[in-house]
């Protein structure tokens, strides 16, 4: 069991060491500080020394095992929030895949095709029926009904005539319109939901941040909380060693809240990207 968990305890949990490092070397506690005291410190050290110098702690079990499955149950969980997010972020390449790479531009009054990225502000563009709409734009010359609906979430087309705005990747269905670009680029409304909704999976919700703060006070008061069990059941109950090494441990482990910091991120990145996928964007 020793070796067994090794790679566990300095590989797969190294993380845990360099930040409790970071949190140690800043003044501010985290939860990372907790799951490597209680894992190292305690469980695997104290499990060590049963094992090497059984006569220190005469008749005491080991914990390598649980000190492995902690480990492991808190990195699965971190793994998975990594592919919910990569998952979710999907959502963001679908919508940008919307936008069309050519666009129809009348330079010099002669059409040319070109890419979307080469459209520039005030060029004129013709989008002709069944075509995407390449840029956010005027419409200067035609009449059409052009279908929002990846946008507004209408079903059914809009109008468009002279003077009407229009918006890139939206769908033509009618007649030939003549359009004259007024965003490119990052500056499309396209572009600009995609960028929200990067943020709002990215950024932490409220309940995140309020952790955040009350972790820099909570793990400090656990830490507090556990050495007083400790030297409670050593120096006062002299209940023994080992049990009051244990009780250390127990305060430590069980005071994080390891699934608050894996579901809600995971609910976030989800919710939005699934959001997205049937096109209900939040922002707060």
């Amino acid at each position: 069991m020793f070796f067994l968990s090794l790679p566990v305890q300095f590989v797969v949990g190294f993380r845990f060491y360099r930040r409790s490092y970071d949190a140690l070397s800043s003044r501010i506690g985290n939860m990372d500080l907790l799951i490597g005291i209680g894992t190292s410190a305690a469980a695997w050290i104290y499990s060590s020394i049963v094992t090497f110098i059984p006569g220190f702690f005469p008749g005491s079990e080991t914990y390598f095992e649980t000190s492995a499955i902690i480990i492991t149950l808190i990195q699965t969980g971190n793994l998975l929030e990594y592919i919910t997010k990569g998952k979710a972020s999907e959502a963001v390449h679908k919508l940008l895949s919307l936008q069309p790479t050519m666009a129809h531009v009348i330079r010099d009054l002669v059409e040319t095709n070109m890419q979307v990225e080469k459209v520039e502000a005030g060029d004129v563009l013709i989008v002709r029926p069944g075509e995407r709409v390449p840029v956010d734009g005027k419409v200067v010359e035609g009449f059409s009904a052009v279908d929002e609906s990846m946008v507004t979430g209408e079903s059914l087309p809009k109008d468009k005539q002279i003077g009407d705005e229009v918006i890139g990747a939206t769908i033509n269905k009618t007649g030939l319109l003549k359009i004259q670009a007024t965003k490119i680029g990052q500056d499309t409304v396209l572009s600009q939901i995609a960028k929200l909704v990067e943020e709002a999976q990215i950024g932490k919700a409220p309940l995140q941040r309020l952790a955040d703060e009350v972790s820099a006070y909570f793990v400090p008061a656990i830490i507090l909380i556990a050495t007083a069990s400790f030297l409670f059941w050593y120096f006062v109950a002299r209940i023994g060693l080992a049990f009051s090494l244990l009780s250390f441990v127990s305060v430590v482990i069980i005071a994080c809240p390891c699934a608050l910091g894996i579901a809600i991120p995971a609910a976030l990145l989800v919710g939005t990207g699934k959001g997205a996928e049937n096109g209900i964007l939040l922002f707060s």
